[in-house]
């Protein structure tokens, strides 16, 4: 991995179970071609995740071309994804490229995948199992050579049996999947997520970086956050901007959600559940963090055998949710965001024993 592949993993702030097991997923599929689908409520850092996909692999060199799918009008998608010969249509004056070809030999990202409409679902199922294109008005096909990583916040399942995703696109797309936590899933990742936020938005606006009082933070952990780090980093924009100190308290929240916050039983949050399992260093070009009071925990040394690492890591993530779904894999799986196939797999690769034979016990309900 290089080192674009360490600075984009380092984006991915957090070092809660969920997070690393999304960078230890992330670090073995960037290895290969095979597509990827990150799913994910709205505001997780999806597209963080899908470019830590692109940086991490042999394509990083290349071209990372993200495309919002539910943000271009339907008569113009073919276009816009495969290109359009001069003359085309009513404005086209000169040869364009697609998507598609804007990707050669790097990454396709296409967000919201979910938002395709079904006409244009089946021509980019043909481009990605042809892995070629015809740009309107050609008569020739085009080879593409492009790692498709698709996201969506949708339950694409539940699409499919709706009728508005195709099946067989469905599956194209989803040989490896990647679930990215909610913020309300890894709460103990907020001492970083908010020191992280707070110096690029000091960075951005050329502003002294505040400190963040400890009350407040204990605040924001019992808070929704309902928006995940879209709405952290908006109310901490907000604060920001509202602040005349060096630290941030609960009255630069804003009406509706000082009065939440202040509403709830900050008795139930203590520091020490909030602090972080450890600090990733700094990248030279990125702002020094934000300072949060109280919490400065020591960073563990780096592993001398990554991978060793990697699996124990997976491992103990694993055990965890077997226990707490009482062995059933199923449960398990639909958690952590795999399959039953790929939990079946990863338990038997790894040595894990459960009770009661092959699927614990609830096996019954695997099947």
């Amino acid at each position: 991995m290089g080192s674009s592949g360490v600075a984009a993993l380092d984006r991915l702030v957090g070092d809660s179970d969920p997070m690393r097991l999304v960078k230890s997923r992330i670090a073995k599929v960037a290895r290969g071609m095979a597509p990827v689908l990150v799913r994910g409520e709205s505001g997780t850092g999806k597209e963080l995740v899908a470019r830590a996909v692109h940086a991490c692999s042999q394509r990083s060199d290349g071209p990372f071309v993200a495309v919002n799918c539910g943000a271009i009008p339907e008569n113009l998608l073919e276009a816009e994804f495969f290109g359009a010969k001069k003359g085309s249509y009513t404005g086209s004056s000169q040869d364009r490229d697609g998507y598609f070809q804007a990707a050669r030999s790097g990454t396709l990202f296409l967000d919201e995948i979910g938002d395709l409409p079904l006409a244009m679902q089946s021509k980019l199922l043909r481009a990605i199992q042809e892995r070629s294109v015809r740009s309107i008005g050609s008569t020739q096909e085009e080879a593409v050579d492009v790692r498709i990583v698709s996201a969506t916040h949708k339950d694409l399942h539940a699409e499919v049996q709706a009728g508005r995703f195709r099946q067989d696109l469905f599956y194209r797309l989803n040989v490896i999947e990647i679930a990215v936590p909610a913020l309300r899933d890894r709460r103990e990742d907020l001492p970083a997520l908010c020191a992280a936020l707070l110096a690029r938005i000091a960075q951005d606006g050329g502003l002294p970086v505040p400190h963040l009082s400890a009350e407040l933070l204990r605040r924001l952990a019992l808070h929704p956050l309902e928006g995940n780090v879209r709405e952290l980093e908006n109310l901490l924009h907000r604060a920001v901007a509202l602040n005349d100190g060096d630290e941030l308290h609960l009255d630069l929240m804003g009406g509706n959600v000082a009065t939440t916050m202040a509403a709830a039983d900050v008795a139930s949050v203590t520091p020490s559940q909030l602090a972080p399992r450890s600090d990733a260093p700094a990248s030279a070009t990125e702002p020094k963090p934000a300072p949060v009071a109280e919490f400065k925990p020591t960073p563990p040394p780096l592993p001398s055998d990554l991978q060793a690492y990697l699996d124990q890591q997976e491992r103990e993530i694993l055990v965890r949710a077997l226990h707490e779904s009482g062995f059933n894999r199923t449960a398990a799986a639909a958690r952590l965001g795999m399959s039953l196939r790929q939990i079946r797999y990863r338990i038997a690769r790894l040595g894990i024993t459960t009770p009661n034979g092959d699927d614990g016990a609830s096996s019954h309900v695997d099947d």
